[in-house]
């Protein structure tokens, strides 16, 4: 039983709006308690009022709260930023420092480029209470641990488009600043942004969780090869059953160079949104029906 409201956070600029949304939709769809018990938040990075304002249209009949950051980007000034990785995919990093006095215990940040197909809530019943994090092992093995020649005793390295973050713990270990101390110090060894940095600090004190939570693009499309047997099993289990998709390669669904089957799962969730072109005519629709039945 979750007794708590659940808190999902993501970052976005203006072109992201629309996917942001429909992976907020995808989790409302799938859950199966009181939508009411969802908090959505978006690290604003300039998104215009029309988009806003569609954004919260796609989520008011779930009954759900979405509210929108400022954030404060004198803090990224040092970002090491690429064609893939924007300087908005930094702002995660600051999420529990946005939240400390909103009285939640845990946040899980999502990359918006996923969707999920099954209900999140049983996250919210995971015990975090040794553990910073809970994320998933990241799919392309680039042993960057070594590489940054970082001292550990487990090289596993995770991705960070999915984040269950223990507000509590990363405040009293002031894991933002000295996440973002990395960066400026060490800019030549960021070969994976962010996700690098977080690594670099957060290395064994993450838990590591199955990685149908975070079913990678590597994964879904058979491109890698778990090293280890358990590991191998548990793409294949992924693979039966995802319960989040990250679109996590180079080529995203909503492009039309995308020709994988799981270009399914995030259009299902896309017409359901305020952005598509579908969207009103199936509310007519709804209306129609209501009105035909009660009229």
């Amino acid at each position: 039983m979750i007794k708590e409201k659940m808190t999902v956070v993501s970052s976005c600029n203006d072109a992201f709006a629309t996917h942001v949304t429909a992976l907020f939709v995808s989790i409302l769809e799938n859950i199966k308690g009181s939508k009411a018990a969802l908090e959505f938040y978006v690290i604003d990075d300039e998104i215009s009022l029309v988009n806003k304002r569609l954004m919260r249209t796609s989520i008011k009949g779930y009954g759900a709260a979405l509210h929108f950051l400022t954030i404060d980007k004198h803090y990224f000034d040092c970002a090491v930023e690429s064609d893939r990785i924007p300087e908005t995919a930094y702002y995660r990093i600051a999420i529990p420092e946005l939240l400390k006095n909103k009285d939640i215990d845990r946040v899980l940040y999502l990359d918006c480029d996923m969707i999920a197909v099954e209900d999140i809530s049983e996250l919210w019943n995971i015990d975090l209470t040794d553990y910073t994090v809970a994320a998933i092992e990241d799919a392309g093995f680039h042993q960057r641990l070594e590489k940054m020649e970082i001292a550990c005793d487990s090289t596993k390295y995770f991705n960070s488009g999915f984040m269950l973050i223990n507000v509590k713990k990363w405040l009293d270990e002031n894991v933002t600043k000295r996440v973002l101390r990395f960066i400026e110090d060490n800019p030549e060894k960021l070969r994976f942004h962010d996700q690098d940095a977080l690594n670099a600090i957060l290395h064994d004190q993450w838990l590591s969780l199955h990685p149908k939570w975070n079913a990678q693009s590597y994964i879904m499309n058979r491109e890698v090869k778990h090293p280890d047997p358990t590991g191998e099993r548990e793409y294949s289990e992924t693979r039966k059953a995802p319960k989040i998709i990250h679109y996590s390669g180079h080529i995203k669904p909503w492009s039309d160079e995308f020709t994988s089957p799981l270009k399914r799962y995030y259009e299902e969730y896309e017409r359901l949104t305020a952005f598509s072109a579908d969207y009103e005519c199936e509310k007519k629709e709804t209306v129609l029906q209501t009105t035909k039945r009660y009229g």
